[in-house]
C-alpha cells in the first residue's frame, strides 16, 4: 500500500508537466484576446494631398484631387476674392471655394492661366453646398500650400480707431437681401454677417451714418476686388441713436 501511494506521488508531477506548455498557450491566447477588445481603433487616415511637414489637414467627408488650368477668381458679397474657378479635363469648369484671408496667398501660388493641382472637399458649412479648398499646387514651380496651416486673422484687426461720417453710401447686400457693407468712394465699411440685420430697416430709410472702425491691415491677406481700403465698423450711430455692431 505503501508503495502505491509513493508512486501516485512520483506520477503528479509528471502530469502537471506535460499540461504546463498548454496552459501557457491558453493564457497567451486571452492575454492577445483582451488586448484587442481594449486597443482603440486606429483610424483609417488618407494620404496627405501635397509633399508636407505640417500638421495633418482638416479632414473632409469626400477629397478629391484635380489638376487644371485657373480661369478666373471670384468675390463674396463683402468684394473680397474667395473662390477660384478651374477648367479641368476630367470635371469640366468647376469653381472651388476657400478663405478670404488666404487670397493672397493663393493667387500668388495659382495665378489666372496657370496649371495647378488642387485638393478640394465638401464645404463642411451647413449653409453651403459646394467645394473648399484644402490644398494647391503649382505644377511648374513646384510651390504648394495645405490652407489649414494658414492662421486666421483677427477679429478686429487693430486698436486704433476712426470715425466716419457718410452721406448717402452704397448699401452692399448679401444673396438674401442683407447688409454686409456701406460703400463711400473707395472706402468700404464692413459689417459682419448678420450684426445689422435687426436695424436693417433703419438703415435703409436713413441717408446720414457716423461710424466708429477700424482699418484692415494689407497684410492679413484679404484681396478686395476693387482694392478699396476696408474698414471693419464696430458702432454705427443713426438719428443720434448708436448700435454696437462688433
Amino acid at each position: 500500500m505503501k508503495m502505491e501511494q509513493d508512486n501516485d506521488l512520483q506520477g503528479e508531477p509528471l502530469k502537471m508537466k506535460s499540461n504546463r506548455p498548454l496552459l501557457v498557450v491558453i493564457i497567451v491566447l486571452l492575454l492577445v484576446i483582451i488586448w484587442l477588445l481594449v486597443k482603440p481603433p486606429v483610424p483609417l487616415l488618407p494620404k496627405q494631398p501635397l509633399h508636407h511637414n505640417g500638421p495633418q489637414v482638416e479632414l473632409f467627408h469626400k477629397q478629391r484631387v484635380v489638376t487644371g488650368i485657373v480661369t478666373a477668381y471670384k468675390n463674396n458679397p463683402h468684394l473680397d476674392i474667395n473662390a477660384l474657378q478651374l477648367k479641368t479635363k476630367t470635371a469640366g469648369s468647376i469653381t472651388i471655394d476657400f478663405r478670404p484671408h488666404t487670397a493672397a496667398l493663393i493667387t500668388r501660388i495659382g495665378a489666372v492661366g496657370e496649371l495647378v493641382t488642387v485638393t478640394y472637399g465638401l464645404n463642411p458649412s451647413d449653409e453651403l453646398v459646394g467645394y473648399q479648398l484644402i490644398a494647391i499646387k503649382n505644377d511648374k514651380t513646384g510651390i504648394s500650400q495645405i490652407l489649414d496651416d494658414v492662421p486666421p486673422p483677427p477679429d478686429v484687426p487693430n486698436h486704433q480707431t476712426e470715425k466716419f461720417e457718410l452721406a448717402h453710401p452704397i448699401l452692399i447686400t448679401d444673396q438674401y437681401g442683407g447688409i454686409v457693407a456701406m460703400k463711400k468712394n473707395n472706402l468700404l465699411f464692413h459689417f459682419k454677417p448678420g450684426l445689422v440685420d435687426d436695424i436693417a430697416p433703419l438703415i435703409k430709410k436713413s441717408s446720414t451714418f457716423h461710424l466708429i472702425a477700424v482699418k484692415r491691415q494689407d497684410d492679413q491677406g484679404f484681396i478686395n476686388i476693387n482694392h478699396d481700403k476696408v474698414y471693419i465698423v464696430l458702432s454705427i450711430t443713426i438719428d443720434n441713436k448708436t448700435f454696437l455692431v462688433r
